[in-house]
């Protein structure tokens, strides 16, 4: 079971898009960039860094701006450690422990979907027939990812070398709520949708990572806007989606990572998406008296 920031790409963005469409204006101050430096005075500085979860040739290295930066850097700061517990705790929550199936909330014919698209990564039927919808949107991401560590990964492994200390900003049941207390409807309604649409999904996280490798967090969310734009009959479920995956998060996180930024050296990483916008946690920074400025 892959981390909740792996969550599937194509349909956070897609919420997040429909969320901050109407703060653009106020997020375009943080248009471009995927690595900037926080300070305050009499503090070293830190930086935060915004990665994208998935595993794809073109992410195989990290920019040289970006080691530098972790270069200087004393503590890594991240989203979530998922060792030991914290994966069994995860995939116990993301499955039925009663008498419910997938195939009862999604259909036989979905869940054939479901069960095609899942089976080359080794899950059996049965397995499968217990996850909960967004237990299968996490494992659907981990169906088409490239071989090969993700960025985060990367970093884990650099800070493992460095014997750096790793703080995470959120805990297990924090990633469990996230996506455990979101309405089984909307869960429902957005695998449906990934499902049905798994082809122009993946055209869209296409070109997401596209943007992303130009540094252009404007246009991930224009990219987003308009995927959104095509079903509207959606859009309540990515509002909700957003505002549990994306915006409250960012809040938590903005606030959290600062007792490390208070002692200088910080590395922050975290989801690309939690950058962008007035409601992003570089706004938040600059509202808390923290000077932001983009590096790379």
């Amino acid at each position: 079971m892959g981390r909740a920031a792996g969550l599937t790409a194509q349909l956070l963005l897609a919420s997040a898009a429909l969320a901050c469409a109407t703060g653009v204006g106020a997020g375009e101050r943080f248009a471009k960039g995927v690595l900037w430096r926080v300070s305050k005075a009499d503090v070293a500085p830190s930086y935060v860094y915004g990665t994208m979860h998935v595993a794809d040739p073109r992410l195989a290295e990290l920019p040289v701006p970006v080691r530098k930066a972790f270069a200087a850097a004393d503590t890594l700061v991240v989203e979530y450690v998922a060792d030991g517990y914290e994966r069994v705790r995860f995939l116990e929550a993301a499955t039925f422990i009663h008498r419910q199936t997938l195939v009862e909330k999604i259909g036989p014919d979905d869940f054939s979907r479901a069960y095609a698209a899942l089976k080359p990564i080794g899950l059996s039927e049965e397995f499968i027939n217990k996850l909960k919808p967004w237990g299968v949107l996490l494992n659907l991401r981990g169906a088409r990812t490239s071989d090969g560590p993700t960025p985060d990964a990367q970093l884990y492994a650099l800070a493992r070398e460095r014997r750096m200390p790793l703080v995470p900003m959120e805990g297990v049941e924090e990633q469990v709520f996230v996506f455990d207390e979101f309405p089984m409807a909307s869960q429902v309604a957005l695998l449906k949708h990934a499902l049905a649409h798994r082809a122009e999904l993946e055209a869209v996280s296409e070109e997401t990572l596209r943007a992303y490798l130009a540094r252009d967090l404007a246009a991930i969310w224009r990219i987003h806007l308009e995927s959104v734009a095509r079903y509207p009959q959606l859009a309540a479920h990515h509002a909700s989606f957003t505002k549990r995956v994306v915006l409250d998060r960012s809040v938590v996180m903005a606030f959290r990572m600062q007792r490390q930024l208070r002692k200088g050296r910080a590395f922050v990483a975290l989801g690309v998406l939690h950058l962008y916008g007035s409601k992003g946690v570089l706004a938040a920074l600059e509202q808390d008296g923290y000077r932001v400025a983009r590096v790379f």
